[in-house]
């Protein structure tokens, strides 16, 4: 008895300790790993995503923005956070006439603590300037092979309120969390704007997130120094307080319907963590024939 009373909490001081590291490191709430997103695009702006959510991480930050993907696309990202909890993220999905599926795998571990996540999305467009997503996730976890399993649910809508501005909004957890029996997550709640000015060579966004009763200020940029070459920053108030700031570095590369990210998350309590991303346009290789007009 004394031995699995040891065992039930190294167990749970494990799980707890991860969620602390992830939430310091994202500076999200919600269930132990996942709220805190993952993508370099993202967390080089910070976070404040939810207005934006173009690329190979979109269903994680708004799920409506799959919509404004062309053709099939696969995307990834790798990181080991503080060189304490690793960090991998799959996805790949395709549109059709203003619709869009997607499929994602997520998997975090800290020594034989180990959660996974699998994730089928659906968007739509709504009209001309809104779309929305749906997400619909199954999530494991625990230590060794004790895992608890829940099912969650994630809504997102975007809208183009000009040609220069969008809105975004996402509710995740929707109802909320059970993965540990006996325990429930509560949902979190994000709204983001964002501005692409100089003719799309400077985007400017921010989100707050919400949950319970706390309120998360999220800020980015993304300066396009020449047609394929972005550098980015971010900035994260906790709590809105700006005692506790966080701050992120990151760039990123396209060629041909590729695209090569890198975030540099910035954390003088637990040190730093750099993030790695890719994401590839299949319908990059094969572009529409232009039609030939007949005199």
């Amino acid at each position: 008895m004394r031995q699995g009373g040891k065992t039930k909490m190294k167990a749970i001081l494990t799980v707890l300790l991860t969620g602390l590291i992830a939430c310091m490191a994202f500076g999200y709430e919600g269930d132990i790993v996942f709220q805190g997103g993952h993508g370099a695009k993202a967390l080089g702006m910070g976070g404040a995503f939810t207005a934006l959510a173009d690329d190979g991480s979109a269903a994680l930050w708004n799920p409506s923005g799959l919509v404004h993907k062309q053709n099939a696309w696969l995307g990834g990202s790798t990181a080991n956070l503080f060189e304490l909890v690793g960090h991998q993220y799959v996805a790949g999905g395709f549109t059709l006439e203003g619709y869009a599926l997607a499929a994602g795998w997520a998997n975090a571990t800290f020594e034989r603590y180990t959660a996974s996540m699998f994730m089928g999305t659906v968007a739509a467009h709504l009209a001309e300037i809104a779309a929305v997503g749906v997400n619909v996730k199954y999530i494991m976890e625990g230590y060794d092979e004790d895992l608890g399993t829940g099912i969650g649910f994630d809504i997102g809508l975007g809208m183009h309120l000009t040609d220069d501005i969008t809105l975004g909004l996402m509710a995740r957890d929707v109802g909320g969390l059970t993965v540990v029996e006996g325990e429930t997550i509560p949902g979190a709640y994000q709204v983001g704007m964002a501005a692409h000015l100089l003719e799309g060579a400077l985007t400017l966004s921010a989100d707050v997130g919400i949950v319970g009763g706390d309120f998360d200020l999220r800020t980015g940029l993304n300066v396009m120094l020449i047609e394929n070459l972005s550098i980015r920053g971010g900035l994260v108030l906790p709590d809105m307080d700006f005692g506790h700031a966080q701050f992120s570095l990151g760039a990123g590369v396209m060629f041909a319907g590729l695209s090569i990210d890198a975030a540099y998350l910035l954390r003088e309590d637990l040190g730093n963590t750099l993030v790695l991303s890719a994401s590839f346009n299949f319908g990059e290789l094969f572009p529409p024939e232009e039609e030939v007009g007949v005199e």
